[in-house]
């Protein structure tokens, strides 16, 4: 399952307890109107955490057949909060769509 870049505009820690977790973080290119470029990488494991800053763009992708599970803590509503999420052919800045990626969770779920 890939989730596409996006932001929380709040911080969060990510802490996983099964599986494997590979974050992608992109940064913003100020003159490019919204675009990002990728500008790191994570691979999270059983047992790790990892905070994020309210400001981080990051996308992530499990590289494994298995399911993984992850704990996400966030500091504000997630479902409320003004974000932005990056289209995955031109990255340029779109308002975050919650229905879509509940949507890409039922599907990845119905594979299963």
């Amino acid at each position: 399952m890939v989730v596409m870049r996006h932001d929380h505009r709040m911080w969060a820690v990510i802490g996983i307890y099964s599986g494997r977790e590979d974050n992608v973080f992109w940064r913003r290119l100020p003159s490019e109107g919204g675009k990002v470029e990728a500008a790191g990488a994570k691979a999270l494991s059983t047992g790790d955490a990892e905070p994020l800053g309210h400001n981080i763009i990051h996308s992530v992708i499990n590289p494994i057949r298995r399911l993984t599970g992850a704990i996400h803590v966030y500091g504000g509503d997630y479902f409320r909060a003004e974000r932005s999420e990056w289209d995955p052919e031109t990255l340029l800045e779109e308002r975050f769509n919650v229905e879509k990626t509940m949507r890409l969770f039922q599907e990845a779920n119905a594979r299963l």
